[in-house]
C-alpha cells in the first residue's frame, strides 16, 4: 500500500516542480503529507496538506492538492491586498465552509464549551441557527479519516451525534465529566490525557444541499468567493475564519478581481443567521493540521459542500491578528 503513497508523491515532485517542498510521515498508524510551493509562510504559501489511517487514501488525495495549490499559485500572482474592510454577499468553497462549520457548531457544541459561554451565544439548544436547512453530525467512527476514532479517551464506544437538524442546534458533545447534558451517558468525545480530557469534536460532516456550486454562484450575484482556509478560531462567542484570497464575482461570474490574505471576524449566531443556501459539491479535508484546545492538540476531519451567506464583513488579515495578539482566551 505505501506504494501507492510513493508512487503519488512523485507525481506531486514531477508536477509540482523543484520549488515544492514535500513531507511525508507515519506515527500510531496515521500517514501524513504536507506539500508547500516554497517556504511555508502563513498568508502568502500555497500549502496542502492530507492525512488518514490508510496510505491509499492519502494517495488518492494527492492529485487533488496538486489542482488546488496550482490553482491558489495561479491566484495569488494576481491577488493584491485588501486596503480597508468590505461588506457584501460571499460564496464559501468546501475547505472554508468546513472551517467556518468548524468553529461555529463544533467547538460551540462541546459541552464544556457550552457550559462556560453558553450566555455569550444568544442561542440555547433547541433555538434555529440558520436560515438554510443545515444539518450537521460529528462522526467519529467514520474512517480512515484523520478525526476518527473507536472509543475515546476514557473508554467510551464513539457516538455520532447530529449537533444541527434543519438548522436547528439538537446536541451536544460530551464526555464522562458532562454526561448529565448527554441524557447521563457520554457521547465518546472525551479526549485527551488525564486531567486535559475534554468533549472535543471528530470528524465533522454537512450535509449536502440541493444546490449546485454554479447556482450557488449565480444567486451570490455580486459579491465575493471565499477560497482556501488557511485557520480558524474561536474566542468566546465570536468566530476568526482566515482565507488565503477572496475573488469578486459580478453577475455569478468570477473576476480576476483576488483580494487577500483575509479574514471574517463575526459574532457566531450573526454570522450563522446569514447562511442562506447550501450546497451538493461535499468535500473531504482530513488534514495533517490538528485542532488545539487548552494547549491540546487531537486530530479534526471536516467534510463540508459550500455555503452561501447573504452578507459577512472581509478584513484584512493584519487587522484580525491584532486582534488575537490581545485575546487572553483564544480556542482554535
Amino acid at each position: 500500500m505505501t506504494a501507492v503513497l510513493d508512487a503519488a508523491l512523485d507525481a506531486a515532485r514531477v508536477r509540482l516542480g523543484p520549488r515544492a517542498r514535500i513531507d511525508r510521515d507515519e506515527r500510531d498508524g496515521l500517514w501524513r503529507v504536507r506539500i508547500s510551493l516554497g517556504a511555508a509562510h502563513h498568508g502568502t504559501t500555497p500549502q496542502w496538506g492530507a492525512a488518514a489511517y490508510d496510505p491509499v487514501f492519502v494517495a488518492g488525495r494527492i492529485p487533488h492538492g496538486i489542482r488546488q495549490l496550482l490553482a491558489d499559485q495561479a491566484l495569488l500572482r494576481l491577488r493584491v491586498p485588501l486596503a480597508r474592510p468590505v461588506a457584501g454577499p460571499a460564496l464559501l468553497s468546501p475547505t472554508a465552509a468546513g472551517v467556518l462549520v468548524h468553529e461555529c457548531f463544533g467547538h460551540t457544541s462541546e459541552a464544556d464549551n457550552y457550559l462556560a459561554d453558553g450566555g455569550a451565544l444568544g442561542r440555547a439548544l433547541g433555538d434555529r441557527w440558520t436560515p438554510a436547512a443545515l444539518t450537521v453530525r460529528d462522526r467519529p467512527g467514520a474512517h480512515p479519516y484523520a478525526g476518527s476514532y473507536a472509543h475515546d479517551d476514557e473508554g467510551t464506544a464513539a457516538r455520532t451525534i447530529t449537533l444541527l437538524s434543519e438548522g436547528r442546534w439538537t446536541g451536544l458533545l460530551t464526555d464522562r465529566s458532562t454526561r448529565a447534558l448527554s441524557g447521563g451517558r457520554s457521547t465518546g468525545h472525551g479526549r485527551g490525557r488525564g486531567a486535559a480530557v475534554a468533549p472535543r469534536c471528530s470528524v465533522l460532516e454537512v450535509a449536502a444541499g440541493g444546490d449546485t456550486a454554479e447556482g450557488l454562484r449565480d444567486r451570490l450575484g455580486d459579491g465575493w468567493l471565499l477560497g482556501t482556509a488557511i485557520g480558524g478560531f474561536s474566542v468566546r462567542g465570536h468566530l476568526i475564519l482566515e482565507l488565503l484570497w477572496a475573488r469578486r464575482v459580478r453577475a455569478g461570474r468570477p473576476t480576476r478581481e483576488i483580494v487577500g490574505p483575509v479574514a471574517i471576524c463575526a459574532r457566531k449566531a450573526a454570522l450563522a443567521g446569514r447562511i442562506t443556501a447550501v450546497g451538493d459539491d461535499v468535500t473531504v479535508h482530513s488534514t495533517p493540521y490538528t485542532c488545539v484546545k487548552d494547549g491540546h492538540e487531537v486530530g479534526s476531519t471536516l467534510i463540508s459542500p459550500s455555503l452561501l451567506l447573504d452578507r459577512c464583513v472581509l478584513r484584512p488579515l493584519a487587522d484580525v491578528q491584532r486582534l488575537l495578539a490581545r485575546s487572553t482566551a483564544l480556542r482554535t
